[in-house]
Parts: C-alpha cells; structure tokens; sequence
C-alpha cells in the first residue's frame, strides 16, 4: 500500500511536495535523537541535513554513522580481497555524497595506507565533504563524464546507489568513463536496483521489459534525484552495463551489512 501511494503521487506529479513534507517529518521525529547522538560523538561530523535527506532520504545521525560503516566494509573488504598488496591503493568512490562511506575508509583499509578520492555533482557535498572530512581528495563532476582524473588514475573504484538514479544513456557513458580512470586490471564496484526492487514497477509494460533484460527507468523527476530511479535486470548488467570489463561477478555483501541492493564486481582488461 505505501508504494501504491508513493507510485499514484508520482504519476501526479506531487513528489516534491511529498518529499518537503517527509523532510520536515523526519526531521522533527529525529531530533531528539540527532541531539544525543551529537553529544556522545562531539567529534564526529555530520553533514547538513538537507545535504542528507536529498542523497538517502534520512536525517538519522545513528543511521549515517553505523549503517555507513558497515556499507563501508563492504566495499573495503572487497578491495581488500580482490586488489593485491602491497600496493599502495589509489580509490575512488564515484558519486559520494555527504561522505557516509568514504569517511570510514581511512580506518577500515589503515593497514593499505590508501589514497582517497571522492567525488559528486552536488557542488554543496563537495563543499561540506572538503571542509569537514580531512584527509581525503574531494572534486566535482558533472551529471555526465568526464571525470577530472587522468587515465589509470585508480586501483579501485566503487559507487554506492548511483546507477540506481541515471538514464540508460548514462550508465553506458559513466560505465566507459569508470572504466577510463581505472587502471588496467583495477577493480571497479557498482550497486544496482535488481530482483529485490522489482516491486517498484508498477506498470505491467515495466515488468515485462525486465523479465527480457532490459533497464526500466522512472523519469518523471530530475535524473540524478533519489526519486528518479532505474530498475536493473542481472542480464543487462552483465551484458550491458559491465560488458568492457571481464570477471563480472555478482557478490553478496553479507548479512550485518543490510544492503538490499545488488553488488556486482568487474575488472578494468590488460590490454
């Protein structure tokens, strides 16, 4: 029933004031809360909470910090398994947000003394990521390629939820550009929309292109926004979005990690 509702205020067109009214909401329903976790993390900075309702519709201060830790692991772990030591690791988190991942990195990969890198077409998340999060590499991309890297600029590089709100057009542009700043033999990792999120098609139309294996997009809203979303079948991520990397593997990000979307890795050819 609530996807019901959200997909019919969709369709009418009424999203943004929807998502005012659920930013307002959850920001008074969490204050109590935010201000304690403020105090026992005096050290800890979190971002404005505009800046984190529009990247994962939350202003949940726990939220941010334990469950963006443990998403974190995720990827540190498979970069930890799958590029060789002892390297020291250039990384790359391409669409990064206020932050919630790649902060953590620094002490989750401490042992590979890892360069880090992030990036994001928000202009104010660049700003605040820069200003508050030391030690880490911030620049500002736009919605479409180039990134501001030299080729075979990273051993690994990895997005959280960034395909998921991207035109099909994009994903292939962004997908070959990823592959660019990679260096030959990188890692790169990309969460999609699969299985788990077929519900979201509402259209019988929508669920019949899935079933063939094609990318179903929703566009009523700003491409990039959270509620502009992509739908995406295993077969295209395999036989489109990853195609011009080789050892495309779906993985399982675990249980602790309460990841619904699906984790694919892929490497960068030697060529």
């Amino acid at each position: 029933m609530k996807y019901q509702i959200l997909s019919a205020t969709r369709a009418l067109g009424l999203l943004p004031v929807f998502d005012r009214v659920s930013y307002l909401r959850r920001t008074a329903g969490k204050a109590r809360d935010n201000r304690a976790f403020r105090a026992a993390h005096p050290d800890f900075a979190v971002p404005p909470a505009d800046l984190a309702f529009d990247a994962y519709n939350k202003v949940d201060w726990a939220d941010y910090h334990d469950i963006g830790r443990e998403h974190a692991r995720v990827f540190a772990d498979l970069v930890r398994r799958h590029v060789p030591a002892p390297s020291r690791l250039n990384i790359l988190e391409w669409g990064c947000g206020p932050g919630r991942l790649v902060r953590h990195l620094p002490d989750l990969l401490a042992d590979r003394a890892p360069r880090l890198s992030g990036t994001d077409y928000n202009p104010a998340t660049i700003a605040w990521c820069a200003a508050n999060l030391p030690g880490i590499d911030f620049a500002l991309n736009g919605l479409a390629p180039p990134l501001p890297f030299p080729d075979a600029s990273f051993d690994a590089v990895y997005n959280f939820s960034v395909f998921t709100h991207l035109s099909a057009d994009m994903h292939e542009a962004w997908a070959m550009e990823l592959r660019r700043v990679l260096r030959p033999g990188g890692l790169l990792i990309a969460t999609t929309h699969g299985d788990h999120y077929r519900y979201l098609l509402a259209q019988r139309a929508e669920r019949e292109a899935y079933d063939r294996g094609e990318i179903v997009t929703q566009a009523q809203y700003q491409e990039g926004k959270k509620w502009y979303f992509a739908v995406h079948p295993p077969a295209y991520v395999r036989n489109r979005l990853l195609a011009r990397f080789e050892r495309v593997e779906q993985v399982q990000p675990g249980v602790t990690a309460d990841m619904t979307q699906d984790v694919w890795i892929g490497f960068k050819p030697h060529e």
